[in-house]
């Protein structure tokens, strides 16, 4: 199963638009990219930046004896498929002014001018520029950087997250996120995190998974949800239990109009 936003994202990739996708940590990012890769049947490469990542890493250099040694960029930007700019935001600001020609069609690398591959396609991803309390260590993008990419926000699909895991798990974990709200927690789950506590529950290694995946830096909440967990998860089935109904009802209206349909050409 892809996110539901992958067809959308893939025709934008495909027409030969930079997309820089922005979402919390989890959501599946750079799998959608790998994704969309085998899609297109291009090739994929990527590098995962940060502060001490070089321009020669995303350049290549020019060795000690004149020799050109080249990037899985050039290589890419060269030959075709999809690269990666992964973690935007973790890197150097500076180095990304060295990609500042990109969206012209071409690169300044240290052995000269190179113009992109028709089948070049770049893709960046970030997390949300508006909460660096959580993601410490990232720096806010600068406009310039970001008017260059067409800007997707990557939110959390909840019919991948079920389908990674399964209902019992999901509906749990978004208990849990519904209490961590009420007590105005910043503590963020993500579909990581979910994976997580199905993989344990599997296991049952833990008494309660979610507490220790969750709670572990926050034993006081821990005891807090403890003492409402029976009637969160009540709440969180009967929800569930309604979108089911709500589906089959859907179901059965959509096959209820194409049965007049059916009749009315008849008639």
């Amino acid at each position: 199963m892809k996110h539901i936003k992958f067809d959308y994202i893939q025709k934008v990739v495909n027409h030969n638009m930079p997309v820089l996708l922005l979402s919390e940590a989890g959501t599946g990012k750079s799998t959608l990219c790998m994704q969309i890769a085998k899609d297109l049947n291009l090739k994929f490469n990527a590098i995962s930046l940060t502060k001490q990542t070089s321009v020669n890493a995303l350049l290549g250099f020019i060795s000690i004896n004149g020799t050109y040694i080249p990037s899985q960029l050039r290589n890419t930007y060269e030959e075709g498929g999809i690269f990666l700019l992964d973690e935007l935001d973790a890197a150097d600001a500076n180095d990304l002014l060295s990609l500042n020609t990109i969206e012209n069609g071409y690169i300044a690398f240290p052995d000269g001018i190179v113009h992109a591959h028709k089948d070049f396609r770049l893709v960046a991803t970030a997390n949300p520029q508006d909460n660096h309390s959580i993601y410490t260590g990232r720096s806010k993008l600068d406009f310039s950087t970001m008017n260059r990419f067409y800007k997707i926000h990557l939110d959390r699909d909840p019919k991948l997250e079920e389908n990674l895991t399964s209902a019992e798990t999901a509906g749990e974990v978004n208990a849990v996120r519904s209490f961590l709200a009420s007590q105005g927690s910043s503590t963020l789950v993500t579909m990581r995190d979910t994976i997580r506590i199905h993989k344990l529950k599997a296991l049952g290694l833990d008494d309660d998974p979610v507490a220790e995946v969750v709670f572990e830096a926050d034993r006081a909440l821990a005891i807090i949800y403890q003492s409402s967990k029976v009637e969160l998860l009540k709440e969180a089935e009967a929800k569930r239990k309604r979108e089911e109904e709500d589906k089959l009802t859907q179901h059965d209206t959509e096959n209820y109009q194409d049965f007049l349909k059916k009749v009315n050409k008849g008639l």
